[in-house]
């Protein structure tokens, strides 16, 4: 192979790789950013002991669907083993 073939190849993988980890970034900082900000809610209305999903949304102006995924991956936060779409932080 020619050298300015195996330069474009490298600048290409290059580039790639480097679109990839800031996807990838992107997607943890998104993810935590989230996380921090339900579970900020979560300790201001530390009265009650757990809240919907729809609750949590409304209050964090985040889309239900994308309060339950945050919410089943974090390990800042639990289901209510009492009922189904409720949430509060892990204790202890």
């Amino acid at each position: 192979m020619s050298l300015e073939v195996i330069i474009g190849v490298s600048i290409v993988v290059t580039i790639v790789l480097m679109v990839g980890v800031k996807l990838a970034l992107q997607k943890v900082v998104m993810f935590k950013m989230d996380e921090s900000t339900i579970v900020n809610f979560l300790k201001e209305d530390a009265a009650e002991t757990a809240q919907t999903t729809e609750r949590i949304a409304a209050a964090t102006n985040l889309d239900a669907a994308r309060v339950t995924q945050v919410c089943g991956k974090s390990p800042l936060i639990a289901a209510d083993s009492g009922s189904q779409g409720e949430w509060c932080l892990v204790t202890g």
